[in-house]
């Protein structure tokens, strides 16, 4: 045996054991509570979470959706975690028609839903396909995650919530996220053990918020997710909403919906209106893929939570001229901008009353 090794052993030891002591400090073990809050809360709301990463870090993702699908201290049910790593077939196919930096993205598109998490693994932050991967689940409504290493890389300012591992070379980095994998799927698993699987509806019931609620979930999300806006009475929803709620969600990130309280509806449109009361119409509203948070104001316009709310994009139908959008001044003072959709002909709720009425 060289006799120099034990020692180089040791220090490499006690280089370990200080990168993990590291974790205990209150900032990372604050990142360290949001990650697995946030994996908790995902599953705890009838959705999934996808994990990726190259290389060694296709190794924990494997890793970690398995301590999830199976057990990892305590029996307990089955929980919904899939790594985009193992299909040999699809990231050969993708790598070959699209490229290596789709091998991910593509399965984020055919397999994420709105409320789900993707999370990553990158020791530099900077791997294009897990960029592509994160940018195409915010542009279809999940969250994301990720433990990176060094000072974050692009992902870093791409990614709801992230843990920089403490360590100089991607061995260490490493080492330090599969303990934070076991970390959080301890936590995870402890937390989740005594609940029951709930389905997906209860995300509706979530996207229904206050104002205050809105702030605060748009100030962790500012500056990294765009926020469109977009506003109506949405008395009977029909194709036209539709068309015109997924084609404001294509313009951002996140899509709020203002709705028109009952009382602003009557004065609005008549005492016979709305059908609906605002808290069927919110839940109607909250149904839908593409919106992300509904919020009920009670003005007659909304003036007043676009100054509060400050969306990037502005939305209205394609009937609005530009000089119309009750406003656009105030999106377009600070940078912002306004984007008109056009109508599905003959499709309006006006029309579907008079046709109800006629018989």
């Amino acid at each position: 045996m060289k006799k120099n090794w034990p020692e180089k052993i040791r220090k490499s030891i006690e280089e370990a054991v200080a990168n993990y002591r590291r974790l205990s400090g209150p900032e990372l073990s604050e990142r360290l509570a949001q990650l697995a809050e946030l994996v908790t809360e995902t599953i705890a709301g009838g959705h999934r979470v996808y994990f990726c990463g190259n290389g060694g870090s296709a190794a924990d993702a494997q890793h970690l959706a398995a301590e999830f699908v199976g057990r990892f201290r305590m029996e307990r049910r089955g929980l919904p975690a899939v790594s985009l790593t193992t299909d040999t077939s699809v990231i050969t196919a993708v790598g070959n028609d699209y490229g290596f930096d789709q091998v991910f993205s593509r399965q984020v598109e055919a397999l994420g839903r709105t409320g789900d998490l993707l999370f990553v693994f990158s020791t530099s932050g900077n791997s294009d396909n897990l960029l592509a991967a994160v940018r195409q689940a915010r542009t279809q409504g999940l969250k994301t995650a990720a433990l990176l290493g060094k000072d974050g890389g692009r992902l870093k300012d791409e990614v709801d919530v992230f843990l920089l591992a403490p360590g100089g070379s991607t061995d260490r980095i490493q080492e330090v996220h599969i303990l934070v994998g076991h970390l959080v799927a301890g936590l995870a698993e402890t937390e989740l053990a005594g609940r029951k699987a709930e389905p997906p509806r209860r995300r509706t019931r979530e996207k229904v918020v206050t104002l205050a609620r809105l702030m605060s979930f748009l100030k962790k999300h500012r500056g990294r997710q765009k926020v469109v806006f977009t506003n109506g009475c949405f008395d009977i929803i029909h194709d036209g909403h539709r068309h015109l709620l997924e084609a404001a969600r294509a313009e951002g990130d996140l899509l709020v919906v203002g709705l028109n309280s009952d009382d602003s509806v009557r004065r609005l449109k008549g005492p016979d209106r709305p059908l609906n009361n605002q808290g069927e119409r919110a839940r109607m509203l909250a149904s839908l893929e593409a919106v992300d948070r509904v919020v009920i104001f009670e003005e007659d316009t909304p003036m007043k939570l676009i100054r509060t709310i400050r969306p990037d994009v502005l939305v209205k139908g394609g009937d609005y001229r530009l000089d119309q959008v009750v406003g656009r001044e105030t999106v377009e003072s600070y940078g912002g901008r306004v984007a008109l959709v056009s109508l599905v002909p003959d499709r309006s709720t006006t029309r579907i009353i008079e046709k109800v009425r006629r018989g």
